[in-house]
């Protein structure tokens, strides 16, 4: 009973938390313009032009690297500084064992950095796979008059 005396507090944050996501849904879905959908409100813009090629491209693998070593440093940036700011490491007990826990953890992080650096520049685009793209998808439009007006 005690152990769940305990968790109320929990629970009632919880319970706040999803009350406040409903609360912003629903009143983002009331306060939200309604106009009717026509095919130009949802037609694809870019810039005032009429867009060449899919909207869908590959997206670029360098993006990807720097996305993934970005979230491993702010993971380990947030797990160092809650490390510091708690008090474990003042117990005598697990003193030596969080150390080594940490270094560990540090050398695993560090390896991981050092691969991604590793594959950075063979994935560093100079922009010929998007000028190649956009090429193709000019060809294949100026094709398209072509064949249609052939009857």
């Amino acid at each position: 009973m005690r152990l769940f005396l305990d968790f109320i507090p929990v629970l009632i944050w919880a319970l706040l938390a999803v009350v406040l996501v409903v609360v912003m849904l629903l009143a983002s879905w009331v306060l939200r313009p309604h106009v009717l959908q026509n095919s130009e409100k949802t037609s694809t813009y870019e810039c005032g032009e009429e867009p060449i090629g899919p909207a869908r491209i590959s997206y670029p693998y360098n993006y990807f690297v720097y996305t993934v070593l970005f979230v491993v440093v702010d993971v380990m940036g947030a797990f160092l500084w809650l490390l510091s700011s708690s008090n474990i490491l003042w117990s005598d007990a697990t003193k030596y064992e969080v150390v080594w826990q940490v270094i560990v953890f540090m050398l695993i992080i560090m390896g991981g950095i050092g691969y991604v650096m590793k594959m950075l520049p063979q994935s560093f685009l100079n922009g010929e796979e998007t000028l190649e793209a956009y090429r193709k998808a000019k060809a294949e439009r100026k094709e398209e008059p072509h064949a249609a007006g052939g009857h």
